[in-house]
């Protein structure tokens, strides 16, 4: 890594810090160590053991966290403040590739008394205020032979704004309404495995004999789509926050409510259609939205769920499926739903700030800007 991009890293983590604490935002500076972690089938994890000094036999099973997310909402529950982290977390079983990196640094905010709409706002203004004002450029090099990002993507002249490709205000787009515009049909109207299992026909998605769609799970038969034909088609002319994720998908976030029409009555970009978030077999959606840059996966915001109850049974039948399923299982805390008998109202969102700052220094992928990539 040159020193002109060590510059830059390092400018940006600062302006990152500096955009919250202005706004009254503690840091936190949590452990990368965990005896448990929150279950989620979607990723893979580290394991280590500690050793007790003169007892080698002794050993307790420790994980590297793949989000500070475990340890910052014990510090919300009890303090109940806006807070944000910049630390290094870990994933496994992932290739070390153009975007990603089994270690990789994560910022995570939260906001009390806010849900995923306000969080939109919120990283809106991170991006405009980490940008240079309209028309400057930075001093980084430049991949592509000198033109920005937003010349490339578009296929034109370099813009009179290098930058306009990450200005805000950013798209909203549902996820009902991308799947109708991408794969053709709404999940609303298509919300059963038999049903996915057709479209994926449909669409001439590779199906295995040995394993055929009608017996893939309703939440692989999505991915899968949305993988093969809505995340590739994403618009690239401005970042899009992808909204509204269906329910069957297991997460922390909270269900939208039975009308919501909160993304109509915010400001931005609106490319959605008003509609029922319920689905034909009366799933809700998710108060959750994806961040989308030039086709680069950002962020993942939730309204965080404050019920009890269902971070509960979450963990059970996340943690069950994790015991079956995961390459490294690892130990769940059974007595984390507790935290939430009195958890505020928030929004919380994860960012990958190694993503971020390729971008900002106008590149197409993170490993110019690791002071150290792996070499796996």
């Amino acid at each position: 890594m040159d020193l002109e991009l060590l510059r830059e890293r390092a400018r940006i983590l600062q302006n990152i810090r500096h955009f919250f604490t202005e706004r009254g935002y503690l840091e936190l500076d949590t452990p990368a160590l965990s005896p448990a972690l929150i279950p989620e089938t979607c990723l893979e994890v580290f394991k280590t053991d500690y050793t007790k000094p003169g007892t080698p036999q002794e050993r307790k099973a420790l994980y590297l966290v793949p989000s500070p997310e475990v340890y910052i909402k014990r510090i919300i529950a009890q303090h109940k403040v806006d807070v944000f982290q910049l630390s290094k977390c870990y994933r496994n079983g992932e290739s070390s590739a153009r975007i990603h990196s089994p270690e990789f640094t994560m910022l995570e905010y939260y906001t009390m008394n806010a849900d995923y709409t306000d969080s939109m706002e919120i990283t809106e203004k991170l991006f405009d205020f980490l940008l240079p004002p309209d028309g400057q450029s930075r001093n980084a090099d430049k991949e592509n032979g000198g033109q920005s990002r937003s010349s490339v993507a578009a296929g034109t002249e370099a813009c009179t704004d290098p930058w306009e490709f990450l200005r805000p205000p950013f798209i909203r787009l549902r996820m009902d309404d991308a799947f109708e515009r991408y794969a053709g049909f709404r999940l609303s109207e298509y919300a059963s495995v038999e049903d996915l299992a057709k479209q994926a026909r449909r669409l001439e998605l590779p199906e295995s004999a040995e394993n055929p769609f009608d017996t893939w799970g309703i939440d692989d038969l999505y991915e899968l789509i949305f993988v093969h034909t809505v995340e590739p088609n994403l618009p690239c002319e401005k970042p899009v926050f992808l909204t509204d994720y269906p329910a069957f998908v297991p997460c922390l976030a909270k269900d939208c409510a039975p009308q919501n029409e909160a993304l109509e009555t915010k400001s931005g970009i609106s490319d959605s259609k008003s509609h029922s978030p319920e689905t034909a077999n009366g799933a809700l959606w998710k108060e959750r939205w994806e961040l989308y840059a030039q086709g680069i996966e950002l962020a993942n915001c939730y309204t965080e769920e404050q019920s009890p109850e269902t971070v509960r049974s979450y963990f059970e039948k996340e943690g069950l499926l994790k015991e079956k399923t995961a390459l490294i299982p690892h130990a769940a805390d059974s007595e984390y739903w507790k935290i939430f008998k009195d958890f505020p109202s928030c929004s919380g969102v994860a960012m990958g700030a190694d993503r971020l700052i390729a971008l900002l220094c106008g590149r197409t992928s993170i490993e110019p800007i690791l002071p150290f990539p792996l070499e796996l």
